[in-house]
């Protein structure tokens, strides 16, 4: 299992000069990075940077309008930069029927990322674990999907927050999961990874256990640019402890 970290943990940083960003990535150790944005910089110019400090793709959170509006124009952007996960990290549900029409947007597109070496897929946050009737909207979400190769990207502080068991949910989904955000927290505030409510040394276990490709962090508590590299420092030395535990 390989670690990265998504950029908008150190949003600031990357905001005022993308390239050095990527630098002090490299430099803490991450192996790989998960976009959120590109700042207008060109697909050619970021694939020289990510050569340039040693790193891999794991991932990018992609606009739904992206993902849907201009799809040609995202898969060409993403093939030139090398990354083939392409992860939508919102999308305003609030009922059964919200979700199956987000399911029915998701469908229509797939095939073309599947044709262009890629895979589709969502990242949770809290709000999808409400539910229409008896189901939590991640679990119709999942249903509205199967037989497809879409996949699941568990934020598990996301699930904490939702009110369930994090390893419930990566156990439930494995099979459609290779990538999950390492995320902590207490109650309604995030902190750095291993000082907050969740599991992380169960996580971590089955994480390992099951050969998932990547473990990405996400630091969202810091709001100075500073203090958001310090805290993708320490979430590094506490991703190689839970990796080595």
């Amino acid at each position: 299992m390989k670690k990265s970290v998504q950029l908008y943990a150190i949003r600031d940083l990357a905001k005022d000069n993308f390239e050095e960003a990527l630098k002090v990535v490299s430099e803490i150790g991450y192996e790989g990075v998960e976009f959120a944005g590109f700042f207008n910089h060109p697909a050619f110019q970021v694939k020289e940077w990510l050569n340039k400090y040693n790193l891999s793709v794991s991932g990018a959170h992609v606009a739904p309008e992206l993902i849907f509006d201009d799809t040609d124009a995202t898969i060409a952007y993403h093939k030139t930069i090398g990354n083939t996960r392409i992860i939508c990290p919102w999308y305003d549900v609030k009922t059964k029927a919200d979700v199956v029409a987000l399911a029915d947007k998701l469908k229509a597109v797939l095939p073309k990322f599947k044709e262009n070496g890629m895979v589709l897929g969502y990242h949770n946050h809290a709000h999808e674990f409400q539910k229409d009737g008896d189901e939590y909207l991640i679990d119709i979400l999942a249903k509205e999907m199967e037989g497809t190769d879409f996949m699941l990207e568990f934020d598990v502080y996301w699930v904490y927050r939702g009110g369930e068991n994090p390893v419930t949910y990566l156990k439930k989904y494995a099979d459609r999961i290779d990538v999950f955000h390492a995320k902590d927290g207490i109650g309604d505030q995030g902190t750095t990874l291993g000082e907050g409510s969740v599991d992380m040394k169960a996580v971590f276990r089955f994480a390992k256990e099951n050969n998932m490709d990547w473990a990405v962090v996400e630091s969202e508590a810091n709001e100075h640019a500073k203090e958001q590299v310090a805290a993708i420092r320490k979430d590094f030395e506490m991703l190689e402890q839970f990796m080595q535990g």
